[in-house]
């Protein structure tokens, strides 16, 4: 039997060729009815347009990227694709996923991109950009959609975020609430070179902290110290252990930066004689699927819905369509397990 036609699509439904075309593009100059008679016509025949003559008649590549920091398998990249994938697959876009881990990869990435130019847009996930990578995105007109970028500093056509300021703010208050007044904040190594979404987290906390000074709250700000190769998760815990126990005085209470790190150090204080929750609270940030397991209380984000508004507006983007809200912010929400706890008044312990 013969290969179905472009032309056999269109004699079936009743449309021109050009018709065809733009409806299984996904056009937005077809209604949604001769849209839904095309794909039936196509679906009858087993017809799929070709990308590559779709490029060709369109001069789009049908090719999105997507650029996370870190691997492709952590719980957060593999969601934001997800989501992505979810929003842009209908449309006929290819999610090309890429990943860095640290500002040389970045470099080569962004130093290749212009010469491949193989994509009509890019999503951008979990750090911020340079100026001169901006100026290159520009250069070779590629809307950028960012997914938990640090601010919106203008290098970015929209983004949606997590909101990090109001999930401090929310964590300060759960605490002070529960009785802690001496309260850390535990964060990862963060290379100078960088600019991630995690780290803003350290200063909302130090912002929600100070706003409640005027309760008698104590904090303290505790980051990983520089080392030439990344440091372990559990070893990354014992030094920030050290680092808690070594204060004049003890928190009774800790927010750190995200589950995996808050998992470890609930382990390690262990390790050191102390009660979680009683001696010390330690809440956590995602609420990826290793919180639940380990009964670990934690800020939750949402990174597969984070990546399905992200394929929104890289498709309103791609339609030149307005974005009403090209900046938005994903709410948190708290959710209790049983690593934090009312303070006993016993618990703190001072030099």
């Amino acid at each position: 039997m013969a290969k179905p036609t472009i032309a056999n699509v269109a004699q079936l439904a009743g449309v021109s060729q050009a018709t065809v075309s733009r409806a299984l593009r996904g056009a937005t100059n077809v209604t949604e009815a001769t849209r839904n008679k095309v794909r039936q016509a196509a679906d009858q025949l087993n017809f799929t347009l070709s990308k590559s003559a779709s490029a060709l008649a369109s001069g789009k590549t049908m090719r999105v990227i997507l650029l996370v920091s870190g691997k492709l398998n952590e719980w957060f990249n593999s969601g934001v694709l997800q989501g992505v994938y979810e929003k842009l697959a209908p449309f006929g876009y290819d999610v090309t996923p890429a990943f860095i881990t640290d500002r040389s990869e970045l470099d080569r990435f962004f130093s290749q991109l212009p010469k491949s130019r193989n994509s009509d847009a890019i999503i951008i996930s979990s750090f911020q950009l340079m100026p001169a990578m901006r100026e290159q995105l520009q250069a070779i007109d590629l809307p950028t959609v960012g997914v938990n970028v640090p601010a919106e500093s203008g290098y970015f056509d929209a983004s949606i975020s997590i909101d990090n300021y109001s999930a401090m703010t929310m964590a300060v208050r759960l605490l002070r609430s529960l009785g802690h007044t001496n309260i850390a904040f535990c964060s990862d190594y963060i290379p100078a070179d960088m600019i991630y979404n995690t780290s803003q987290r350290t200063q909302a906390f130090a912002d929600a902290a100070q706003a409640n000074a005027t309760d008698g709250i104590m904090f303290s700000l505790l980051t990983a110290d520089a080392h030439d190769a990344p440091l372990s998760k559990s070893d990354l815990a014992s030094q920030l252990t050290a680092k808690l126990l070594s204060l004049p005085e003890r928190p009774t209470a800790v927010c750190v930066e995200t589950d995996q790190v808050a998992i470890a150090l609930v382990k390690e204080l262990r390790k050191q004689q102390l009660n979680v929750p009683e001696d010390i609270s330690v809440l956590g940030f995602d609420d990826a699927e290793i919180a639940q397991a380990a009964d670990l209380s934690t800020i939750r984000q949402e990174p597969i819905e984070l990546g399905r508004i992200a394929g929104r507006k890289v498709l309103q983007l791609l339609r030149n369509e307005p974005l009403e809200h090209p900046h938005e912010l994903q709410d948190p929400l708290l959710v209790l397990r049983n690593t934090t706890s009312r303070i006993d008044s016993g618990a703190a312990t001072s030099e």
